[in-house]
């Protein structure tokens, strides 16, 4: 599921969930859901950047291994930049949430997002 908002002439933000897929490296993951974002949207660096906050569905054990190599970018320098990752356990509702960051700058305002999707009650 995508959601997207435009903020100004080139600025754009989206929404996406996902279901986690475990054949794939955690990096591979994302990359792979950010060429499809990309690609959706025909996002272009420079030109028509795309801020991608990424809510990610499943059971924890099935990606606690890999948060390590799952992380938002830190830099802008994407078509598509991954600006915050909120992982949920369908099983009891937990989550986990990172954001870029710059020290104890946080970029793109996925905190106001994260706080929303935390505040959905899931069912186990």
């Amino acid at each position: 599921m995508l959601f997207t908002r435009k903020t100004g002439i080139t600025s754009r933000y989206a929404l996406a969930i996902t279901l986690w897929d475990g054949s794939n490296s955690g990096h591979e993951f994302l990359e792979e859901r950010r060429r499809l974002v990309s690609k959706k949207l025909s996002s272009m660096w420079m030109f028509a950047e795309v801020g991608l906050f990424l809510v990610v569905l499943g059971e924890n054990a099935d990606w606690q291994d890999r948060l390590a190599e799952m992380s938002p970018d830190q830099t802008g320098l994407h078509a598509t930049t991954i600006q915050g990752i909120h992982y949920v356990n369908t099983l009891n509702g937990e989550f986990e949430v990172k954001q870029s960051a710059w020290g104890p700058v946080t970029f793109g305002n996925a905190e106001v997002l994260s706080d929303l999707i935390a505040s959905i009650p899931i069912e186990g």
